[in-house]
């Protein structure tokens, strides 16, 4: 008959430690998407610190970076977990998105559980921008509010005002307070990537963020 063998005493530990990281890692990895109660999305429990060019998938350049350090800013971010662009397309396309609440793009903070420091979001919107335009960026005041961005895509059959809006408002929370500049280059490089996937009817025609908000004076901060 087999014998009963009982592991030396460093090895149940080696196997004891193994099972808490496995346990661990699982419970990351539901954390990541879910957010709590508020609906305020958490960040990974092992995502780390990020220098802020890496952040939002690379939206962020050397410009906006400089900004965001200055004058007291960190020079690394904390990446909450958000769902992948291709995610977020796919939400966009389902017929309740017209009517559900933001979808989440980029969300930074400044440590894990920390302080958000910067988040983009997109929605429909039953608004439309002016009709010899497809897209309008609106330059906003605080940090709660720091800019939008309004832009028509038809997708599908087509929207209407009566079920839910033809165009997307990205909008952005920011905590760096970076210039307007840079708002309006975050929310139009965040709109590019979420309407090429979409395939709106009509291409929209994306300002250059100068046309809309000059760069800052660099004797002004």
């Amino acid at each position: 008959m087999p014998r009963n063998v009982r592991p030396p005493l460093g090895r149940l530990a080696v196997l004891t430690c193994t099972s808490v990281l496995t346990c661990t890692s699982v419970l990351a990895v539901t954390g990541c998407g879910g957010g709590d109660e508020s609906g305020t999305p958490k960040p990974s429990a092992d995502a780390g610190l990020i220098s802020i060019t890496r952040a939002c998938g690379g939206l962020f350049d050397e410009a906006i970076a400089k900004e965001a350090r200055e004058p007291k800013g960190p020079s690394e971010v904390y990446p909450v977990r958000t769902p992948s662009t291709g995610r977020v397309t796919e939400a966009l396309r389902e017929e309740s998105a017209r009517r559900s609440a933001p979808e989440d793009l980029c969300t930074l903070t400044d440590k894990a559980d920390g302080e958000e420091l910067l988040a983009i979001t997109v929605a429909w919107s039953p608004q439309s921008p002016p009709s010899v335009r497809s897209v309008r960026y609106t330059a906003t005041v605080g940090p709660e509010d720091a800019g939008r961005l309004l832009v028509a895509c038809e997708i599908g059959g087509g929207g209407t005002e009566s079920d839910g809006g033809r165009s997307l408002e990205f909008a952005m929370r920011d905590h760096f307070t970076v210039s307007d500049h840079s708002h309006a280059k975050l929310l139009i490089a965040s709109a590019k990537k979420i309407t090429s996937r979409l395939d709106c009817r009509e291409a929209p025609a994306y300002p250059d963020p100068e046309d809309v908000a000059p760069p800052p004076d660099p004797g002004l901060r």
